[in-house]
């Protein structure tokens, strides 16, 4: 049962759940974001019907509201209590049970309401969002989430075509289609060749309202495995090979990964 925690002598409420438990037993705990969030603040009394001024909201919120501890199980109990039924009776009072080895249920938690931060470019008064333009290509639709695995990220689709067709050899060279030349094989006795058209998109991406800075971007890679039960498996880059070591040139030109070194779980 949840408890309302003591203000005075608590300041943070950290808890595993039994997944993350689970995970730290089998030393695959590793924590890498955290994100604050605000709901179960009331900013504006008047929704509750409290009349107070602007000066008496800060101390309400932080001295006079009560908060509950941290929750660590996210379904019934009985539902819990039921995987360790054995021979399909009912745990009776005073029954000893050895209860199964089971790995606990990683709980899809849906906090999609992250405070976000608004030291900005643009107007104060908006949330941080995405401007997604397509140069090339069409997007055929878009979501808010990832259907398959029933994850929080916006989605973008679009429909890419990938065609071979046979055609004349002729050479009419554009400047600002250089992949042009490497997209076709070479000559045929019949003076013709195999050319793959393709669909390449080409997207301009802009996060607005938030901090202009130049590292804002982090690209992440997942394969979606699965027919019904779609899973993202994330994908990682090779380690660059650095060009300059300790403020030296150890290499004239950049080096790059071989790829004997690629692995099935390498973006390359």
């Amino acid at each position: 049962m949840a408890k309302f925690l003591n203000k005075k002598e608590q300041v943070y409420d950290l808890k595993l759940t039994s997944y993350g438990h689970y995970l730290m037993s089998v030393g695959k705990f590793k924590p890498v974001y955290y994100a604050f969030f605000d709901d179960n603040i009331l900013y504006d009394g008047a929704y509750a019907a409290v009349s107070e001024s602007q000066n008496d909201i800060n101390k309400r919120i932080q001295d006079e509201t009560p908060y509950i501890e941290s929750f660590v199980l996210f379904r019934d109990l009985d539902d819990s209590m039921s995987e360790l039924k054995g021979n399909g009776e009912d745990i009776q009072v005073g029954q000893e049970v050895t209860p199964r080895i089971t790995i606990p249920r990683a709980d899809a938690f849906v906090f999609n309401k992250m405070i976000g931060n608004a030291w900005l470019d643009g107007d104060t008064q908006k949330a941080p969002a995405w401007k997604v333009i397509s140069l090339a290509g069409t997007i055929s639709s878009s979501a808010q989430v990832e259907t398959g695995s029933n994850t929080m990220i916006p989605q973008v689709y679009y429909d890419l075509n990938y065609t071979l067709k046979s055609i004349p050899n002729t050479f009419d060279f554009d400047p600002y289609a250089f992949g042009e030349l490497e997209d076709s094989t070479l000559p045929f006795a019949d003076e013709s060749v195999i050319k793959l058209h393709s669909d390449n998109p080409l997207i301009y991406v802009e996060e607005v309202n938030t901090e202009l800075l130049t590292t804002n971007f982090d690209i992440e890679v997942f394969m979606v495995t699965g027919s019904q039960n779609k899973t993202l498996e994330r994908k990682y880059f090779q380690k660059e090979i650095p060009q300059i070591v300790n403020g030296m040139l150890i290499s004239e030109v950049p080096k790059q990964n071989s790829p004997d070194t690629f692995t099935t779980n390498s973006v390359e």
